[in-house]
């Protein structure tokens, strides 16, 4: 009996490649601060839960997923309803939708939602593969202020400590922000104009922002959810790896994504499984 070529490739408990665990220790020291104790190692699979600290990185919850291990955070007063609902899902289950909204029923009763799960993502010189192009250039204190920051919403816009992006025409037509989220960690947020998607422009200004960063000496960070499929595809062919998954809150309304964005290949038409009168008529525009 012959067989094919077989390619062997280490995978993890849930399939997939391995976590760099290198990429993961370099914000091991914000998920921490964020969690208020130490993150498991690898292979210590399972559940911990904490109690929210009170520092600067805090939130009312907050949980991580590395491979198959699960650590949450969350105000003391919660604890009892809550535990239930961690210990009965499934982690496939916790980070999902469907966590959200269980955990907001607890949550949801002192005016705290749940969001998530949020796919973060970490690359360092060694991952790191930006494109080549001149065209992004770091926006000055003039350009930061004339930029429609409505139009430009998904980034940090004037409070980042730095903004890269990509003008045709003297029009402001991508943009990435970098935010200082401390422990030499900076964030990428990046967003394009509707009309100049699908271009590249994304992996244009990611770059430039990257590399600055790189060049400061910090972490390189960023997150794209489940949904946003262009953006995740756009971090990884740069080098950004999926390092943990988070789920985060916040004082405010219930929130949902929305639709996947983006086609499988592009010029796929993509249809609604559902008709529109089963869809979710309670769902009201953002706030």
């Amino acid at each position: 009996m012959s067989f094919g070529l077989v390619a062997w490739v280490r995978v993890g408990i849930l399939g997939g490649t391995m976590i760099d665990r290198d990429l993961l220790n370099n914000v091991r020291p914000w998920i921490e601060s964020t969690l208020g104790y130490e993150l498991p190692e690898a292979g210590d699979f399972g559940l911990r839960i904490g109690v929210t600290p009170d520092n600067d990185d805090a939130m009312p919850l907050y949980a991580v997923r590395v491979d198959n291990t699960v650590a949450v955070a969350a105000r003391s007063e919660w604890l009892v309803e809550l535990r239930p609902i961690l210990v009965d899902l499934h982690p496939d289950l916790l980070f999902s939708v469907a966590g959200t909204y269980e955990l907001s029923r607890v949550t949801l009763h002192d005016g705290v939602a749940v969001w998530g799960p949020v796919p973060c993502y970490v690359a360092n010189s060694k991952t790191w593969r930006p494109v080549s192009s001149g065209a992004a250039v770091r926006l000055d204190e003039s350009q930061v202020a004339e930029a429609n920051w409505d139009v430009f919403w998904h980034v940090a816009g004037p409070s980042g400590i730095a903004q890269f992006g990509v003008y045709e025409g003297g029009e402001l037509m991508a943009v990435a922000s970098v935010s200082d989220k401390g422990h030499n960690i900076y964030e990428i947020g990046v967003e394009a104009r509707p009309d100049s998607k699908g271009r590249g422009l994304g992996s244009i200004v990611v770059s430039a922002a990257g590399d600055w960063i790189l060049a400061q000496g910090a972490v390189m960070f960023a997150s794209a959810a489940h949904w946003n499929v262009p953006s995740g595809r756009n971090l990884r062919r740069l080098g950004m790896q999926y390092t943990y998954s988070a789920l985060i809150s916040w004082e405010g309304e219930f929130q949902m994504p929305p639709q996947p964005l983006g086609q499988p290949i592009p010029g796929q038409p993509v249809y609604n499984r559902y008709p529109t009168w089963a869809m979710n008529q309670d769902i009201r525009e953002k706030p």
